[in-house]
């Protein structure tokens, strides 16, 4: 019996122990499948949009504008290039021969004209300067030094390529369609290599203007370099784009990149480390810490205490938004820092039993006091939207591309791509903005003869 009873009870503890493993397997399945299940969603809700949306009022509209609505027309053109009288010799229905008639209607018509390459010879005077004792030679108008082709054809290339983010055959492609010019996918390259050579001291410009802003955000997404991974890092303010292109996602990039930043500047960044040993004060973006707070509510058996820290953290945005929202005031913004600290402290310190809501926790006190830093200053956002949307058009070109082919055309994009993107976010027309940064000092052009 003694025998009996032992063996029982080694099988017992063994049993025990296979039922603990089982338990903790089964919770990790759990995990992962609402993981999975959660992302599932997302994508779906990406792909799948529905038609309908709900007015706010309980009853659904269709999109567009609703009836009643101000009606939106095109603008009448102030100025008539040309005006043509347009009459018929015979009847369209019979062939009957037509008298014309005092009796018009009046029809606008705005297109383009039928486009072609048109293609100069200059005979460039080589004239002699006796007081520097060397040969000069004039620049013709409209055309860059060393370039073969002419300023409107290489804005073209550079918009189609950086603005429109359209691939180099399809530029190769469309000239020769539209215009019969005949060049190759190398000669597009070669020329953006040159144009990024003459764009390199606006470059560097920009950079200055990131660093000397009061505000700047970070942000970075993958990129490909002759099919090894690298990485795309953006750093904005709120009129200016820097983009480079690295092989490294390291630290080192940003502190390189904000080196000498002005004095009390505030970097508004999401929560990837490499940025939180920048020496300036930062502010978490409130958008991802509501996701992450979000996706941990909605999951499948989420807890209830998950689902109460996403209420209480949405509660507490809607409470941060609602103070820098107002005019600027030191003393009162001081009081409402000390005030939402004092809540972020008790959300961090609190005891919690459910994983899911002790991971939001993580998150909120890993950041603490940089999701308030707006409140101590003037205008700094509490998301980093400003930096997700202008690294977009760089995920989009990774998308169509798959990246860069070399490291020398990563440079290239790098350049070309801050040059164009920061003349968008000023506001200036793009075309005339860099056809003045093409542009040499007005003294080097030609005096043409006129026959």
């Amino acid at each position: 019996m003694e025998d009996q009873l032992k063996a029982a009870q080694t099988e017992n503890r063994r049993l025990a122990q296979e039922n603990k493993r089982l338990k903790e397997e089964n919770e990790s399945l759990a995990e992962k499948l609402s993981s999975v299940s959660s992302h599932k969603d997302k994508l779906a809700g990406m792909i799948f949009k529905t038609n309908i949306k709900s007015s706010g009022n309980g009853t659904d509209r269709k999109r567009g504008g609703q009836r009643g609505h101000k009606g939106h027309y095109r603008k009448q053109p102030r100025h008539i290039n040309r005006e043509v009288d347009v009459y018929l010799t015979n009847c369209p229905t019979c062939d009957s021969e037509l008298a014309q008639s005092n009796a018009v209607t009046d029809r606008l018509v705005e297109d383009i004209p039928i486009p072609q390459i048109v293609i100069t010879l200059y005979h460039i005077q080589r004239q002699w300067c006796g007081r520097c004792r060397q040969e000069v030679s004039a620049v013709p108008p409209g055309t860059i030094p060393g370039f073969r082709f002419g300023m409107n054809l290489l804005l073209l290339m550079l918009a189609l390529k950086y603005r429109l983010r359209t691939p180099l055959a399809r530029i190769r492609e469309f000239l020769k369609h539209q215009y019969g010019f005949k060049v190759t996918e190398g000669g597009i390259q070669g020329i953006l290599h040159r144009l990024k050579e003459r764009f390199n001291p606006q470059y560097q410009h920009i950079l200055k203007e990131i660093r000397t802003s009061k505000v700047k955000h970070a942000d970075e997404t993958g990129w490909r370099i002759e099919g090894q991974n690298s990485w795309c890092w953006l750093f904005a303010s709120p009129k200016a784009a820097y983009y480079t292109i690295e092989e490294t996602r390291g630290k080192g990039v940003p502190e390189r990149v904000l080196k000498g930043s002005a004095p009390g500047s505030v970097l508004v960044r999401d929560e990837y480390a490499a940025y939180r040993k920048q020496p300036m004060e930062q502010q978490s973006c409130w958008t991802h810490t509501l996701r992450v707070s979000r996706d941990a509510a909605r999951r499948p058996g989420a807890s209830a205490e998950a689902i109460a820290l996403h209420q209480e953290l949405k509660a507490m945005y809607a409470d941060v938004e609602t103070v820098i929202t107002r005019p600027f005031d030191a003393a009162e913004r001081r009081g409402a820092f000390v005030s939402l600290r004092e809540r972020i402290t008790a959300i961090t310190t609190r005891p919690h039993v459910f994983r899911d809501a002790q991971a939001v926790q993580t998150r909120i006190r890993n950041q603490h006091a940089n999701l308030l830093t707006a409140v101590l200053h003037e205008n700094v956002p509490l998301t980093n939207n400003h930096a997700e949307l202008n690294i977009r058009p760089m995920v989009v070109t990774r998308k169509i591309s798959g990246g860069s082919r070399s490291a020398e055309g990563a440079a290239t994009h790098a350049v070309n791509m801050s040059v164009i993107q920061t003349i968008t976010l000023k506001g200036k027309p793009l075309m005339a903005e860099l056809r003045k940064l093409l542009t040499l000092p007005a003294h080097r052009y030609a005096l043409e003869k006129t026959e």
